[in-house]
């Protein structure tokens, strides 16, 4: 691809689409998030650079070196200022310009205006022999020619084959005044930069220099031109033609006449109007005769006019030097150049862009999950009007499927809700990892107590019940004997408890009912005096997968849950038993809701903790939820607790459902 007048800052460049959406004919091409232009399809507009806040484009900056150039070689060179400069410079007199200009070293400086004078006669002649030849589209705009040339190729016979004021001031000054002479544009349009590099007008203007460029060559060179005095241009001097930048200023300066109610002439000028009336033009839509185009809103607002003014004021600044120019310069000293040649041809540089078929945009847009019409927002985000516009710039390698911002919004929230989870699940995984280590230590820790108490107290208790037998009946002794028995027997079921809970061994596992292992653990336990008093409901799903399970161990895991639900619920209350199997099919749930007492919010995250009770001195060890932790973690499942101080608790073990040891694992 060739480069072009404009060409992007990678770094500074940020994804936001803006020039994108402002370029009237999409010459951006996006590449790694880089917005790059296109210079086969680019006519040099300036919207990009004029709408980048990241000051994101740069411009080639070899016209004001060679400028420079030329001066230091002691050639003769004329600056020319395009008929915009009063307005690019409201806060000094148009005059100090002239004088700004010399003080940089420019031999001559002259105004654009004087070749605009000539255009305007020649547009004249023009449209006095068009009768019967079609319409005839009038322009000194190069933005728009490019636009022709580049996009509509089919208006290309409409066009008036007469250069530019700029080009025709250029040669003027080579073809009548001097031939040796050196051509400095200076103006607010950066298409110039392009015109003077076109083959058809090759050698006629030696550099363009944009009004910021200008400034700051001056300030470079510590010149203020509002302290300078009034200078003088250097003719010929022209006459009503400064009116030529504003629109409608080219039927002034040629004296042709506009009657608005015959339609014949057509003036406007903004980049959305021209796009469009010059679709109708090669339609042939429109019956106009004569039309006067600017693709900027008038040259007083080019890309790099160094002004902030509202258009309105700019264009009575314009007026206003006109009249005081016209005074000083009644008669144009032009005449007797009006039959210098200003004809110029023009290139058909039409490059067509890819159609894709349907099945192919169809193609691009199910990348961004468009399946639907419905799902194509044409919100604009990705600087295209619509999402069809942006599928066939995709397809055309000028745009990315990343571009889509709702559809990059979409995968962001999916990739925050997966980050989540996966937190989430790491830090379960981290919580069950040190709860697992906690109960392996404690683990230790108990079955070397319990081993240690184990036969003391088997002693304890063999002396006990033998003094017990030789004792009489009525003997006052036989209550302290009881006493010490019943607390060696707690003392017992305190050590088998810690000898379960450090039980290390291997899962029995075998494949088992589910429901049927909560019916065997239900029987037994039904026939205990605590628990007829509660109002037990069971709600099993006939339907269950069976798995691998150790039945001892989860028979033992059920009714340490049961017994402290029935422990919660001292005067009675209800307690739900649900099984069922969860919605990916892969695991069973079992659901323990009792109406009791509730755990205070505090100590759920300590229930599963060994030794950790609330209850009452010698009411309990604090192992029986630990050992239903390590049952269900041996069996690769999960247990759950959500409990509310008066109102009840809810514990929720989940199984996985395998039926093969292969599946199992390491355990």
């Amino acid at each position: 691809m060739m480069t072009g007048i404009v060409t992007t800052i990678g770094e500074r460049c940020k994804r936001c689409y803006t020039c994108v959406r402002h370029c009237p004919v999409k010459a951006i091409m996006v590449q790694d998030g880089r917005a790059q232009v296109i210079p086969e399809r680019c006519v040099a507009c300036g919207n990009c650079i004029r709408v980048c806040s990241q000051k994101a484009k740069r411009v080639d900056s070899d016209d004001l070196d060679a400028a420079k150039g030329m001066i230091a070689a002691g050639e003769r060179v004329v600056a020319c200022l395009a008929p915009s400069f009063p307005a690019s410079f409201p806060d000094v007199r148009p005059r100090q310009v002239a004088e700004a200009a010399r003080r940089l070293g420019f031999t001559e400086v002259m105004e654009v205006a004087a070749g605009a004078e000539l255009v305007a006669h020649a547009y004249e002649r023009l449209a006095a022999d068009r009768d019967g030849k079609g319409p005839l589209i009038t322009t000194p705009c190069p933005a728009l020619v490019s636009y022709v040339e580049k996009h509509l190729p089919g208006v290309l016979p409409f066009l008036a084959p007469v250069v530019s004021p700029m080009v025709a001031l250029a040669r003027l000054i080579k073809r009548r005044l001097d031939p040796t002479a050196k051509v400095v544009f200076i103006g607010p349009c950066l298409a110039k930069k392009v015109e003077a590099r076109d083959p058809n007008l090759i050698g006629d203007v030696d550099a363009v220099l944009t009004f910021l460029e200008f400034t700051s060559w001056l300030a470079e060179a510590g010149v203020e031109m509002a302290s300078l005095p009034e200078g003088e241009f250097d003719g010929p001097h022209p006459s009503v033609s400064r009116i030529f930048p504003v629109p409608g200023g080219l039927l002034r300066s040629s004296g042709m006449q506009a009657d608005v109610l015959d339609n014949e002439t057509v003036v406007t000028e903004g980049v959305d109007r021209i796009t469009g009336l010059l679709k109708q033009i090669e339609k042939k839509e429109v019956a106009a005769d004569f039309f006067d185009l600017l693709f900027c809103e008038g040259c007083i607002n080019g890309p790099f006019a160094s002004n902030d003014g509202n258009t309105v004021a700019l264009k009575q600044r314009i007026a206003e030097y006109t009249r005081e120019e016209i005074e000083r310069h009644p008669q144009s000293s032009l005449a007797e150049h009006y039959d210098l040649d200003l004809g110029r041809e023009f290139t058909d540089c039409h490059v067509a862009a890819g159609e894709p078929s349907e099945e192919e945009i169809q193609a691009v847009l199910a990348q961004t999950g468009k399946f639907k019409p419905e799902d194509e927002l044409n919100c604009g985000a990705c600087g295209y009007p619509s999402c069809r516009d942006k599928a066939i710039a995709v397809f055309n390698g000028f745009a990315e499927v990343e571009m889509c911002l709702p559809h990059l919004i979409d995968r962001l929230e999916r990739a925050v809700s997966d980050l989540n989870d996966s937190r989430r699940n790491l830090l379960e995984a981290q919580e069950q990892l040190m709860q697992s280590e906690k109960l392996a230590s404690m683990g230790q820790l108990a079955a070397g107590v319990a081993h240690e108490l184990n036969n003391p107290l088997g002693t304890v208790l063999i002396y006990a019940h033998m003094l017990l037998k030789g004792l009489p009946m009525d003997d006052a002794r036989r209550e302290d004997l009881g006493m010490i028995t019943r607390e060696a027997d707690r003392c017992r079921h305190i050590v088998r408890g810690l000898l379960d809970f450090s039980r290390q061994s291997k899962l029995r596992d075998q494949l088992s009912d589910v429901n049927e292992l909560v019916r065997n653990t239900l029987e037994p336990l039904s026939k205990q005096d605590t628990f007829r008093s509660i109002a037990v409901r069971t709600d099993l799903q006939p339907d269950l997968p069976r798995t691998l399970l150790d039945t001892e161990q989860m028979r033992q895991a059920f009714i340490n849950i049961l017994e402290n639900a029935m422990e919660a619920m001292p005067n009675g209350g209800r307690l739900d038993i649900r099984t069922s199997q969860t919605q990916d099919g892969k695991s069973i749930a079992v659901r323990f809701a009792d109406t009791g007492a509730g755990i205070p919010e505090e100590n759920l995250e300590r229930i599963f903790d060994p030794f950790f009770t609330t209850k009452q001195i010698g009411k309990g060890t604090g192992l029986g939820l630990a050992i239903v932790y390590g049952i269900v973690k041996m069996h690769r499942g999960g247990i759950s607790v959500d409990s509310k101080a008066g109102v009840g608790t809810t514990f929720t073990i989940t199984l996985p459902v395998i039926q093969f040891r292969e599946e199992r694992g390491a355990v």
